[in-house]
């Protein structure tokens, strides 16, 4: 089993969170399963951190502009099994799953069905301001605006940069999340998703899986098994992205004009 985990981040700038997914990969996923953990171009962001520019719909999609659809299409030419948008923005997600046949996850969609699997409702507790409207859309474009409790920001907010900085003392961090998802349970949630990359990973390096009864899911972990489940249902059963509606492919001609490229 191969894995491609696609980050939105340039990894050069945030070692830390490079090291932690690292760990997090051998803690997790079974011996043999290769991950291989791709960042984007150092210069994707201009220096600057990626919320910078996800609130601007232009800036992030032409930040983004075949990354995405290059390395999943690269993924499947090398053999990869499934390949996760290791981002809880989604960038490109259906164009992604429209171009190639094996399992593309997104990590929101992923953490919210299991979720359910696991509790009636879900809070979801995300990085800062500019990652809401992602994480709403993506509610709603799965139905389960009934399952879902709310979602809370952590505060103070902080941006990628700070999160890197973060890694080197997660507690005061966690205790900040702990109370946004405090606020989530007084609403009903009985499952909280870490929801966003280096918010999951913080969370899971300071151990925290539980609060008040209430499950902290592992935001990075559960994605990456999910895709693994995928990744062997399409190699055994042949289950696949529909192909009449929603996730057209292209023709092998129209992509032989076409490629897909940065």
């Amino acid at each position: 089993m191969k894995i491609w985990h696609q980050s939105s981040v340039d990894l050069e700038n945030y070692p830390q969170y490079r090291i932690s997914m690292q760990r997090h990969y051998d803690a997790v996923m079974p011996p043999g399963t290769e991950m291989h953990f791709q960042g984007v171009p150092v210069d994707t962001w201009a220096g600057l951190s990626p919320s910078d520019f996800i609130a601007s719909p232009y800036l992030y999609q032409k930040s983004l502009a075949g990354v995405m659809t290059a390395n999943a299409h690269q993924a499947e030419q090398e053999g990869f099994d499934a390949f996760v948008i290791g981002s809880y923005t989604a960038p490109f997600l259906r164009e992604c799953r429209s171009l190639v046949d094996i399992p593309v996850i997104s990590m929101p969609e992923a953490t919210m069905l299991v979720g359910c699997s696991m509790a009636q409702k879900i809070g979801l507790v995300t990085l800062n301001d500019e990652n809401l409207w992602f994480l709403t859309n993506m509610i709603s474009s799965n139905k389960l605006e009934g399952r879902v409790a709310g979602i809370e920001v952590v505060t103070p907010a902080l941006d990628e940069k700070d999160m890197e900085v973060a890694f080197a003392n997660p507690g005061e961090y966690t205790g900040h999340f702990r109370v946004a998802a405090e606020r989530l349970i007084a609403k009903g949630a009985d499952l909280i998703i870490p929801a966003e990359g280096l918010v999951a990973e913080i969370v899971y390096n300071a151990g925290l899986s539980e609060i008040d009864g209430v499950c902290v899911m592992d935001g990075v972990g559960v994605p990456l098994v999910y895709a693994e489940m995928l990744g062997h249902l399409y190699r055994r059963t042949g289950l696949h992205a529909g192909r009449r509606w929603h996730y057209v492919k292209p023709s092998a001609e129209a992509l032989l004009l076409f490629p897909p490229r940065d």
